[in-house]
């Protein structure tokens, strides 16, 4: 999976979260195929605690599934 279908699908699935529906953009950390940072950019209204916390949860998850292409 390349790092803009992996960011795509992890905005949509932090706006899923209630309180982050406003989340505008995050960014994608990657330091190899497998080992990647998901991080919230852009709150928009969105409570920072609240989306810090999804989008750890939603690093965890992509991470077990997912793995970045070069």
């Amino acid at each position: 999976m390349d790092r803009a279908a992996l960011a795509k699908e992890c905005l949509e699935a932090i706006r899923l979260w209630p309180g982050c529906e406003t989340v505008k953009e995050i960014g994608i950390l990657a330091n190899g195929p497998s080992d990647f940072l998901v991080r919230v950019i852009e709150y928009g209204a969105a409570v920072k605690r609240k989306a810090d916390r999804a989008a750890l949860c939603v690093q965890r998850e992509k991470s077990r599934a997912y793995h970045l292409a070069p």
